[in-house]
């Protein structure tokens, strides 16, 4: 009930009343477990994010490294519907910590930290192997980060609701093999921004 009302209206929206007459039960039940609404906020997002590290661990590190990319985005995405409430919290508590200029939690920087560090694993071993184009692969995790979660937030929300693994593949298409009906440069893809600074 809690997790729910939380993704709905963010901490701040959200009452220990409410929370109650949503869990039907007495505020003074969940304050036998839990010392005040921050501390029952951080445990719900804290237990949720830790699912999902755990979960990435689990992907086989074995095989080609598109495939391995392949297996670990289709997991947040299976992990975003199965557990949509706790994205949306995760949103919440990204969008607060920006505008207030402030750290994300722990738990969400520690699984932002171990998902930096097994997406730049993958793309060394395909660099290593030729399945990839030789990358920066600390600067690209990053960037596939930021995509993966923009997706999953985009594929809960979408209406109306698509596959998890439509959505997939699609975005594994365009990792892959990019928007360009033929290869584009990395010469040509500097011109594009010099081209917009001429213009600008």
């Amino acid at each position: 009930a809690a997790r729910h009302l939380f993704a709905e209206w963010g901490f701040a929206g959200t009452s220990m009343r409410e929370v109650s007459e949503a869990a039907g039960v007495s505020k003074a039940a969940i304050y036998h477990h839990f010392r005040d609404k921050r501390r029952l906020y951080r445990e719900l997002l804290d237990e949720g994010i830790t699912t999902l590290t755990a979960a990435m661990r689990r992907v086989p590190d074995e095989g080609p490294a598109p495939a391995q990319l392949a297996r670990i985005l289709l997991l947040h995405l299976e992990f975003a519907r199965a557990h949509a409430d706790l994205l949306r919290m995760m949103v919440h508590e990204q969008w607060q910590a920006g505008e207030r200029r402030r750290p994300v939690s722990s738990a969400i920087a520690r699984h932002h930290e171990e998902e930096l560090a097994i997406f730049a694993a993958v793309l060394e071993r395909g660099i290593a192997r030729g399945e990839f184009k030789p990358v920066d692969p600390a600067l690209s995790a990053q960037a596939l980060c930021v995509v993966i979660d923009i997706i999953s937030a985009g594929f809960v929300m979408a209406a109306p609701p698509v596959s998890a693994a439509e959505v997939a593949h699609n975005a594994m298409d365009v990792l892959l093999n990019g928007l360009a009906a033929t290869p584009v440069s990395p010469a040509e893809v500097a011109e594009l921004f010099t081209a917009k600074e001429q213009t600008a």
